[in-house]
């Protein structure tokens, strides 16, 4: 699987729809199936391996957007967790549902044979002023989290942060999630002390270029 074909095809898949008048196909459950086209006709994964919305190795009741299983004694491969930018992307619930989707993806890394995957994608205009920056503040909360440039990485505290504007997301978390969970050797939610993410693939091409933008991120 070559990431950055990957990034590619999800991104001229979003054009296309657009192109040809398919904008309500522009949400966030749609975007796995171009992502499940790839990995079958280019990446070389069976299809008989790709799971859609299946339950969360630790989570029976969250379901991750797309699994690819593995062949052998290992459960999986890779996990995929995908998010539309968009005007919400700036709000506190949106910040919790991506914060949400690399908690999961940290928890399957640790079972997985394979990488897990942070995606998100939509109009250049959002992904730049929604998701990059804020609007008129210039904040950039995702900073934290996320690296915009290619091969870089970003580890991040979560166990220890102190800064409570990110605390809040994390704790809520912790709440939310621990009546579900069930680990390996334990069945008490642990927040890590730190995830770490790598930014696998940017859109290289300049915003002003092109309707959409994608970036994909690892995470551990």
């Amino acid at each position: 699987m070559v990431v950055a074909n990957l990034g590619g095809a999800i991104e001229y898949w979003l054009g296309f729809q657009d192109k040809i008048g398919r904008s309500f196909m522009m949400n966030e459950n749609a975007l796995k199936y171009p992502l499940a086209d790839y990995l079958v006709n280019e990446g070389n994964v069976d299809l008989q391996l790709i799971d859609l919305e299946r339950a969360h190795p630790n989570f029976s009741n969250r379901q991750v957007d797309l699994t690819v299983l593995n062949p052998q004694n290992a459960p999986i491969n890779n996990l995929f967790e995908l998010k539309l930018a968009k005007v919400e992307t700036r709000y506190q619930s949106e910040k919790q549902r991506i914060f949400n989707d690399l908690m999961r993806l940290y928890l399957g890394s640790l079972v997985s044979t394979d990488k897990c995957y942070f995606i998100i994608t939509g109009k250049t205009t959002h992904f730049q002023t929604d998701f990059k920056n804020s609007p008129n503040t210039g904040i950039r909360f995702y900073d934290k989290w996320f690296s915009f440039i290619k091969g870089q990485t970003r580890t991040f505290n979560v166990a220890t942060e102190t800064n409570s504007t990110y605390w809040d997301i994390y704790n809520e978390f912790q709440q939310k999630y621990s009546k579900k969970y069930k680990g390996q050797t334990s069945n008490t939610l642990q927040l890590p002390n730190q995830i770490t993410t790598t930014c696998e693939f940017m859109t290289a091409f300049s915003p002003s270029l092109v309707p959409y933008m994608i970036g994909v991120w690892s995470v551990k």
